[in-house]
């Protein structure tokens, strides 16, 4: 039981490059990247539950994560109608998360990324976007989510100066301890 959820991972890893390919205004498009969320949900799921969580686990879980977003932006970015605040507003966002990166990396000697509730919110407010957009406009829900992804940014970064230890599952800054 204990190697099911980086096998959830790996599938996820291989639907979510699939998506590159396929055309975000078809419904088999939508329904692919349904299976890639319930995926997430049933990897960390099993894991806890199972007391099956690891380094690798985590760390297998941020590669889809990673590809996901990748997807998200060279699918939908082009097509959002984004004005140059936006733009610029989103290259800050991108380049703090590196930043957290190579933070952890240099704090720690370690990749990874801080699995904050806030980086869960930021996730599915993400998420849920591709299947509004197959629906309708969502100009004012893409506003939103770069807020929840500016103040997530901003939260992960003060827990990647601040955290005296690596603590991929640390939840928030305030963690009572």
């Amino acid at each position: 039981m204990k190697f099911i959820p980086n096998i959830l991972s790996s599938f996820r890893i291989f639907f979510s490059l699939f998506l590159i390919y396929l055309n975000p205004k078809k419904l088999l498009f939508i329904f692919i990247y349904i299976i890639c969320g319930i995926l997430d949900v049933l990897d960390g799921f099993i894991a806890r539950k199972f007391n099956a969580t690891s380094k690798l686990g985590a760390k297998l879980d941020s590669i889809p994560d990673m590809i996901m977003i990748f997807v998200i932006l060279f699918r939908f970015v082009p097509t959002m109608g984004l004005n140059l605040f936006m733009i610029l507003w989103f290259i800050v966002i991108f380049f703090i998360k590196i930043g957290c990166i190579f933070i952890v990396f240099f704090r720690f000697k370690e990749f990874g990324m801080v699995h904050t509730y806030m980086n869960k919110l930021t996730g599915i407010l993400i998420f849920i976007y591709p299947i509004l957009n197959y629906f309708l406009d969502c100009k004012t829900y893409i506003f939103m989510i770069f807020i929840v992804a500016t103040l997530t940014a901003i939260e992960e970064i003060l827990i990647d100066l601040t955290m005296d230890s690596l603590d991929l599952d640390r939840k928030f800054y305030f963690n009572i301890k």
